[in-house]
């Protein structure tokens, strides 16, 4: 069963609560980094980073060889849980000192532009043309080859093992 909520929500039944899925950042486009590394973030964008009493932060960090942007709680939350780790494996070790030790917050300027921080460039490839992907709550930004380059293979296996049936 589904309904909508407010503006930025859309209320989800699955099989074990009700939960609360934010959509706030919806839309995806290409963009070009100016010389100082500054990126425009979309009207749409600003709009969902001052949502619900948001002043318009967000915490930008590597993910995996793309920028991945959180809202200031749920940053939070992404860090409570990788905290909690007490004994991590190397493996494990190196993927949290990378994610939380990259991480920035970021303030957009009067005009809407974020400057990106060299060590967050460097570690997600980005170069002068870009990506953002909207992923309801949060948003990512790839360099626009490495997005293109993206192969989209058949999950379908993986999917019914989450007991996910997505019609497309």
């Amino acid at each position: 069963m589904e309904g909508w909520g407010h503006k930025w929500e859309k209320v989800e039944e699955n099989s074990k609560k009700w939960e609360i899925v934010k959509k706030l950042f919806c839309k995806s486009l290409s963009r070009s980094l100016d010389a100082k590394g500054r990126l425009m973030l979309p009207p749409e964008y600003r709009e969902g980073l001052c949502a619900e009493g948001g002043i318009g932060t967000f915490w930008l960090t590597a993910y995996y060889g793309h920028l991945v942007a959180y809202l200031p709680a749920d940053w939070e939350a992404v860090t409570e849980q990788l905290s909690s780790i007490s004994i991590p494996s190397p493996r494990l070790s190196n993927f949290k000192s990378k994610v939380m030790g990259l991480a920035q917050e970021l303030e957009p300027d009067g005009q809407g532009r974020v400057r990106i921080p060299q060590s967050l460039m460097r570690e997600a490839g980005l170069r002068k043309d870009v990506m953002l992907v909207g992923m309801l709550n949060k948003f990512e930004i790839w360099d626009q080859e490495r997005f293109d380059a993206l192969a989209v293979e058949d999950v379908s296996v993986e999917l019914a093992g989450l007991n996910l049936q997505i019609q497309l």
